[in-house]
């Protein structure tokens, strides 16, 4: 188990946000660094996070890594949608396989108002 910062928190998230809707650290011809699912691929495991009634997180998808399709912003993709997940750049996918490694978990609340028994 790591402790970490909510900033440092924020930023992985800022990260994998910008990564996985292709606006992040990537190379001229679009391919994520394979640095990059090297040291993911390190990581015991992860868990994502979307509040659904989050009034701070727009799309509140995003809290999962989905995001508007491209050229637009109605239309929702998630993350196993992207091609971050389909060609699995970031070894995600690879994660999800492994039970344990890879967690989608819905909160019904508000922006980071996660409630007592999930802290336990």
């Amino acid at each position: 188990f790591i402790r970490v910062s909510a900033y440092q928190l924020s930023m992985v998230r800022y990260w994998l946000t910008m990564v996985t809707t292709g606006n992040g650290d990537i190379n001229q011809e679009g391919a994520v660094k394979a640095e990059y699912k090297e040291n993911l691929m390190r990581v015991s495991n992860i868990t994502f996070v979307k509040f659904n009634k989050d009034t701070m997180v727009v799309p509140r998808e995003s809290e999962w890594f989905g995001f508007y399709k491209p050229g637009q912003a109605k239309e929702l993709m998630t993350l196993q949608e992207s091609e971050i997940w389909t060609e699995d750049k970031l070894g995600l996918k690879e994660m999800a396989k492994t039970e344990g490694r890879l967690s989608f978990l819905s909160i019904d609340a508000d922006h980071l108002q996660v409630p007592a028994k999930f802290l336990d």
